[in-house]
């Protein structure tokens, strides 16, 4: 099976985390504290520059105390060029 890859998902996926962490006013250096996952892992993460793990995903939601789903909703992104 050929593994694939979204980069424009993932992109999106890390722009709608970025987007919900600072609407909740936590720095990426907070948001670290608290998940226990290193700040340039959740940087590379928001700029999409990694696949992130489904586990991740989830301790991302658990901790900004929102249903996971909602990080995957990506109709209120702006698109970027």
């Amino acid at each position: 099976m050929k593994y694939l890859k979204d980069e424009e998902f993932i992109k999106k996926f890390g722009q709608k985390l970025k987007q919900v962490r600072e609407g909740q006013g936590i720095s990426q250096e907070q948001f670290s504290l608290l998940t226990d996952i290193s700040q340039s892992q959740i940087a590379r993460t928001e700029l999409g520059q990694v696949n992130t793990s489904i586990s991740h995903a989830s301790t991302y939601a658990k901790f900004l105390k929102i249903n996971p789903m909602e990080l995957f909703d990506f109709s209120d992104l702006k698109e970027k060029k």
